[in-house]
C-alpha cells in the first residue's frame, strides 16, 4: 500500500485575508512558520519520507525561507489556492487567475507544478476544466472514492488522489477537539480495515499548524511506525499520480 502523507501549509494565508483584525487567530496560524513545520521536516527526514505540501501562492510570497526548506528535503509543492480562497464565492474569472497566479508562483520555485488541492474543503463547476487547462496533474480534494482513479477534463486526463474528513487533522483536532490518542487510534484502525480490503492508497491530512504540536507529532511518528511495520510505503501526490496513469484501477 502507498500512504500519502501529505501537508496543507496554509500559514496565515487565510487569516491575512479574511481576519486581518484578529491577532491571536493569525498567531495560532503562525505556529506552523515558527514552531510545526520544523517538527514535520524533522520527523520526515527521520525517516526517509518525502511527499507533497499544498502551498498557497501567497506563502510562498511571504515565507521563502520555509518553502525553501521543504524543497530542500526533496518535496513536492502543490497548489492550494493564493490566499486560501473560498473558491466557491468567485466567478470564473477570479477563480481562473487565481489558479494562474499560483502556478506562476510556484513555478518560479520549483519549475513545475503537479497537483492540486482544495483551500476552504470546497472547489466549483469549473475547477477542473482550469486545471487542466493550466496543466495540472492530479487533484486531492474529493472523496467519490477510497482508490486513487483516472477521469476526463475537456479532453485532458486527470488523476483523483481521494480524501475523506476523519483524515484530516485539522477537522478532528481544531474542531473535534479529540485526544492524540484518540485520533491515533482512529487512524490505526482506519489503515488496518484499508489493508484488510486490500486497497492500494490511504491519504492523511495533515497541517504543520496543528499537527505540528508536540503531542500530535509524536502520534504521528507512531503512525508512521506502525505503518512501516505493516509493509506500507510513503509516496508524494506526484509519484502516486504518476503511478496511476501507468497502472489504471478506476476510471470516473
Amino acid at each position: 500500500m502507498l500512504i500519502f502523507l501529505s501537508f496543507d501549509f496554509d500559514a496565515d494565508s487565510a487569516e491575512q485575508y479574511y481576519y486581518p483584525d484578529q491577532i491571536v487567530k493569525m498567531s495560532k496560524a503562525r505556529f506552523s512558520i515558527n514552531v510545526g513545520l520544523r517538527r514535520v521536516l524533522k520527523l520526515l527526514k527521520n525517516y526517509g519520507i518525502k511527499t507533497t505540501f499544498f502551498t498557497p501562492g501567497w506563502v510562498v510570497e511571504n515565507y521563502p525561507e520555509s518553502v525553501k526548506m521543504i524543497i530542500n528535503d526533496g518535496h513536492e509543492l502543490a497548489l492550494h489556492g493564493y490566499r486560501h480562497e473560498k473558491l466557491n464565492e468567485l466567478s470564473y474569472e477570479e477563480e481562473y487567475n487565481v489558479h494562474k497566479k499560483a502556478v506562476n508562483i510556484l513555478k518560479q520555485v520549483q519549475g513545475f507544478v503537479y497537483g492540486f488541492r482544495r483551500p476552504y474543503w470546497e472547489i466549483t463547476r469549473n475547477t477542473f476544466a482550469i486545471l487542466a487547462q493550466l496543466g495540472v496533474l492530479y487533484d486531492s480534494s474529493l472523496m467519490d472514492s477510497d482508490e486513487p482513479y483516472v477521469f476526463n477534463v475537456n479532453g485532458r486526463t486527470m488523476v483523483e488522489l481521494p480524501v475523506y474528513d476523519i483524515y484530516d487533522d485539522w477537522i478532528l483536532f481544531e474542531i473535534e477537539h479529540r485526544s492524540p490518542k484518540d485520533v491515533l487510534s482512529m487512524w490505526i484502525y482506519e489503515l488496518e480495515a484499508a489493508l484488510e480490503e486490500e486497497l492500494s492508497y490511504f491519504c492523511l491530512i495533515l497541517h504543520p499548524a496543528c499537527i505540528g504540536r508536540a503531542s500530535r507529532i509524536r502520534i504521528l511518528e507512531e503512525f508512521i511506525r506502525f505503518a512501516l511495520g505493516r509493509k506500507c510505503r510513503f509516496a508524494s501526490g506526484y509519484e502516486i499520480a504518476r503511478k496511476e496513469l501507468r497502472e489504471p484501477k478506476k476510471t470516473l
